[in-house]
């Protein structure tokens, strides 16, 4: 194995030249292909195209129109401004101004609204008469998701002549905020990474040169990581806007033991043979350590949604692109002395030296102690809770939920929850109308729905009468002038002569709070046989996350578990090794779930990948403690790699700690969570390994009954 390590090591020295001429025209075409990356944080990203929730999602918008709407709510600081005649022009104004914006499809406004319907008239307007709402439909189709973002710069730019405050709400309005959420949030936490990655190398190395070679080799890999992701056709978004912290911060990692290594070596030997014994001393492990991230990567293709498979497959690959890069470019650079790091020996490897001594000293409190902490994160697992909420990622203060909760004060919920009704015949029978009406007054009358509307809402009943009450007849005159004068409106409420379309207005939710609601409103329904109720339009799909973050999690996780085990099994050829380390590698992702469960923190659609990343993450430490262990047993193998790359382990977790709090900084809440989480992790998981892992050993390793004599057999 050392002579593979020690030609691998030659080849990157000899053909160094070659090698990094070929690493600078690849960035070259990768930096021309970051510049037309974009991003996309729309609900249909998450499944794939033939998902049959998607499929009857895209067939309900064809048959009723969109059901993407933005709430325009205008609002003057005079009272009852929008009351009035004048009101009416004012509003008709606006009405139109927002009908000749391409990519909207219709406008419902108080002067669109018959005065027939009061009560649909009356959630338009504000109590105080100083807001007034008018509901904007997009147009159907794909399009619409390039288009968002300068329609609703379009629609304030259409009211900014009227001198009014304007407030926008609705789900395509929180993907906008998203979106830009992501694409100015992965920008900014790439410079704040930087800096404090240049902080901490410093900090560690003592030298600017290193420091300055080891950013400019994980951001070329960084950069070929995302111009490959724009290559395959890949929008960004809220999942895979961390990738290129994800690969800056990890190929840090790499970079550092290569430079450690290097400057570990006999100082007498011509620079030449000091690089390539340094990276053959270090290239075995870094391999398998960059395999075994990558397998924590790939266990999250198990997932069913799309962007989390997106995020395995490239945070595996920007590992891997980190490993090689790393070897070629410090390769090269380490022909001048001066790209060393400080070779002195630093007070982490001290402090790593006397954690490893007091697990060995004291193996039993230290294992009880993991025991009794391993308990306690099984209870906070056991409290975890999977959800997601899109308003919920944006912090507070942000504009879009500011204005939602303005809409909501004064407008009120606004929110669709829609249903279909399918008639085995003809829908528009008294039975069945008189059914989905006593229905649809049931639901009205629960607390968290505001507001319903269906075609039976549109007739214009007397309050409390069932639609037999007037007749068939007159309903069927109604329908006939409303197919002359509104077959736009009557289009969005009732398909093919058996189908009604019956919307409900809810507060803005997470998906588990409308996941409920929508099994209280189904369970409402008391209607005849030869009538189906179906929940329809958006919510099917935004509740559908809740369970498939759980699925992910789980298959990520296991598979996972799978592949690492694997890759460590075949790297060490000792299957015992492994299981002693799968316990030290098992505490970080328990405790990091258990801190969740007990803090209230959910499982979402950003930390569904958490698990998977934290095991990939933290088996590296082991993979370097444990693969250095040659014919020694295995105690004294870990005593001598604690000593050697005990501080440089240290090291890289406080680097990759650090580089992951930067994450906390995000707009959006959950990948800000997801970053301090990992942090903490990263940090349990070292401790653990120089704590639990060396105190197992001495409990259960077969050489341990012979330490005192410094005799030890193979594992």
């Amino acid at each position: 194995m050392k002579s593979r390590s020690t030609t691998a090591a030659r080849i990157l020295w000899d053909y160094r030249y070659l090698l990094n001429l070929i690493v600078l025209l690849v960035t070259i075409l990768a930096v021309l292909k970051l510049a037309s990356l974009s991003v996309s944080n729309s609900l249909e990203i998450w499944y794939p195209e033939n998902d049959p929730e998607l499929v009857n999602y895209r067939r309900f918008q064809e048959t009723y129109g969109s059901d993407e709407i933005i709430v325009v709510a205008v609002h003057s600081d005079q009272k009852e401004y929008f009351v009035g005649d004048a009101a009416v022009y004012l509003i008709g104004d606006l009405t139109d101004r927002l009908l000749d914006i391409d990519g909207v499809a219709t406008v419902t406004s108080m002067v669109t609204v018959p005065e027939s319907l009061a009560a649909t008239r009356g959630r338009l307007l504000s109590s105080d008469g100083q807001t007034t709402a008018l509901v904007v439909q997009t147009i159907v189709g794909t399009g619409i998701e390039a288009r968002r973002h300068q329609l609703l710069l379009d629609i304030r730019h259409a009211v900014a002549d009227f001198d009014l405050d304007v407030h926008l709400g609705g789900y395509g309005v929180v993907f906008d905020g998203l979106n830009e959420a992501s694409t100015t949030g992965a920008a900014t936490l790439i410079v704040y990474a930087h800096v404090l990655m240049v902080l901490l190398l410093f900090l560690f190395f003592r030298h600017w040169l290193p420091v300055i070679i080891t950013l400019v080799s994980v951001g070329i890999a960084a950069a070929w990581t995302m111009a490959l992701y724009n290559v395959a056709g890949h929008q960004l978004n809220m999942i895979t806007m961390v990738l290129p912290t994800l690969v800056l911060v990890i190929g840090i990692a790499d970079c550092v033991h290569i430079l450690r290594s290097v400057a570990a070596q006999d100082r007498e030997l011509i620079q030449s043979e000091r690089v390539i014994a340094g990276v053959a001393d270090i290239i075995g492990p870094c391999f398998l350590t960059t395999i075994t991230t990558a397998a924590g990567f790939l266990g999250l293709t198990a997932s069913g949604m799309p962007v989390v498979q997106q995020l395995g497959w490239f945070g595996a690959v920007g590992i891997l692109a980190a490993f090689v890069v790393s070897m070629i470019v410090l390769t090269m650079a380490l022909a001048w002395r001066r790209a060393e790091p400080a070779a002195q020996r630093s007070i982490l490897d001290t402090v790593a030296t006397r954690l490893f001594a007091f697990a060995r000293a004291r193996a039993k409190p230290v294992a009880a102690t993991y025991f009794m902490l391993a308990i306690v994160a099984g209870y906070g697992v056991s409290q975890l809770k999977s959800d997601t909420d899109s308003i919920g990622y944006l912090k507070k203060s942000h504009q879009v939920r500011k204005d939602s909760d303005f809409i909501e004060r004064e407008i009120g919920a606004y929110v669709p929850i829609e249903f279909t009704v399918t008639s085995d015949e003809k829908i528009l029978t008294a039975d069945s109308l008189d059914a989905i009406w006593s229905w649809q007054e049931a639901v009205g009358s629960m607390d968290e729905i505001r507001w319903s509307w269906s075609l039976i809402s549109a007739f214009g009943l007397p309050p409390g009468e069932p639609p037999s009450s007037i007749g068939m007849d007159r309903l069927s005159r109604q329908y006939e002038r409303m197919q002359a004068f509104s077959p736009v409106v009557l289009r969005s409420m009732i398909a093919g002569g058996n189908e009604l379309r019956i919307s409900f207005g809810a507060p803005i939710m997470s998906a588990a709070e409308v996941q409920r609601l929508i099994g209280v409103i189904t369970n409402a329904a008391d209607l005849p046989g030869e009538l189906t109720l179906r929940p329809a339009g958006y919510s099917p799909l935004y509740t559908r996350i809740v369970d498939e973050i759980v699925g992910s999690q789980v298959r990520g996780f296991g598979a996972a578990i799978v592949l690492i085990a694997v890759f460590l099994g075949v790297a060490m050829r000792s299957w015992r090794r492994v299981f002693l380390a799968l316990p030290a590698n098992a505490v970080p992702v328990a405790m990091t779930l258990g801190v969740m469960g007990l803090t209230g923190i959910p499982l979402d659609v950003a930390s569904a990948t958490i698990a998977s990343v934290i095991l990939g993450l933290v088996v590296d430490d082991s993979v370097h403690l444990l693969r250095p262990a040659g014919q020694a047993g295995i105690d004294r193998a870990l005593e001598t790699a604690a000593n050697h790359a005990g501080g440089t382990l240290l090291m890289t977790s406080l680097i990759l700690a650090g580089g992951f709090l930067v994450l906390g900084l995000a707009e959006i809440r959950s990948i800000a969570w997801f970053g301090v989480l990992t942090s903490f992790a990263v940090i349990v998981a070292i401790l653990t390994d120089l704590l639990l892992l060396p105190a197992l050993v001495r409990l259960f390793s077969s050489d341990r009954v012979n330490h005192r004599s410094m005799k030890s057999k193979r594992f």
